[in-house]
């Protein structure tokens, strides 16, 4: 009886089939999933079939987007998530490609399962940082680009933390050569439905600045580093117990965070519980309670108060009047 090893039966499936795979991750808020959009609908208006797999994982995704974006020249891409035979990945942030701090609830695709996979191709990485300067977990050879996509984003448009995932489409044409157009993907972000035309503009004028700014390094070898257990991915508990609690990566990230004024709070519950998507806001001791290692602070909760009780301050005061409203209960 013939073995199948089906690892290289799909790598063959996609050779022979021209079938480009690239995974992708960002940051929960950083526009990721709109510029994967963006950046498939290039792709098509440059005569390919394109096709995105979006990771669900429901609420507490630890803040992270997870997608894999396939192309090609003729039909017969096949769906899924799962990533079979990748290319390249773009991470539009560093702090992404270490495996540690890449841990979901019920994720179907993460960024430590790319990175075992990916050892050779096109690594792209949003970071202040040189190629060579890369900390990579395991040993790549290939071509490894960078670029500030935050940095870009934030000058051009002064918003923090800056959702730059439009801007790291400049990096992704950079680092692929002849794959798409920078004109092919501006012109997909000029067209874009969800974006008013002022938001497209900037965002074609950050990605432009991101195509010329890469730092594209061919034929480079990063060493890989040794597994260890990242202490400040997790965070004991006030008991001194062994029990550890993980924490959103898009804590990590944030600037603000919400804050209930309950002199303003009329509601009998928090009716702002039932629409945040990460599942971090609950009533206890007839008081409002944020539980800031998974908010994104995406600002659903405030849009939705309809008293306008809750509002995002700086994280100091927002954990200073928590605090505060847990002694008085």
């Amino acid at each position: 009886m013939t073995k199948v090893n089906i690892q290289s039966s799909l790598a063959d499936f996609f050779v022979k089939g021209g079938i480009h795979e690239y995974p992708i991750f960002c940051i929960a808020r950083q526009g990721g999933r709109t510029a994967v959009e963006i950046l498939a609908r290039a792709f098509i208006m440059e005569g390919k079939h394109a096709y995105i797999g979006q990771n669900l994982t429901g609420l507490r995704s630890m803040g992270t987007n997870s997608m894999v974006l396939r192309f090609a020249e003729t039909e017969g891409i096949p769906p899924g998530i799962s990533v079979n035979h990748p290319e390249g990945a773009l991470f539009m942030h560093e702090i992404l490609i270490r495996p540690s701090r890449s841990l979901t609830l019920m994720a179907q695709l993460t960024p430590g399962q790319v990175v075992n996979q990916l050892n050779t191709g096109v690594l792209m990485v949003c970071t202040p940082k040189a190629p060579e300067e890369v900390v990579y977990p395991k040993p790549f050879h290939g071509t490894v680009a960078t670029v500030d996509a935050e940095a870009i984003f934030a000058k051009r448009v002064g918003i923090q933390p800056a959702p730059s995932g439009i801007t790291a489409l400049g990096l992704f044409v950079a680092a692929t050569g002849n794959l798409v157009s920078l004109e092919a993907v501006k012109e997909a972000t000029l067209a874009h439905e969800r974006l008013s035309e002022r938001v497209r503009q900037a965002n074609v004028l950050c990605l432009e600045e991101a195509y010329e700014q890469a730092r594209v390094a061919r034929d480079l070898r990063l060493p890989g580093m040794p597994e260890k257990k990242e202490e400040d991915d997790f965070q004991r508990v006030p008991d001194g117990s062994s029990r550890t609690q993980t924490r959103s990566i898009s804590a990590m990230w944030r600037r603000k965070l919400p804050v209930c004024d309950m002199n303003k709070c009329s509601c009998g519950e928090c009716l702002s519980t039932y629409f945040c998507p990460e599942g971090a806001i609950s009533w206890q001791d007839d008081g409002i309670h944020f539980d800031y290692n998974f908010c994104k602070t995406c600002g659903t909760c405030v849009a939705e108060c309809v008293f306008g009780a809750i509002t995002m301050e700086d994280p100091g005061k927002a954990l200073q009047a928590q605090a505060a409203a847990g002694s008085r209960s």
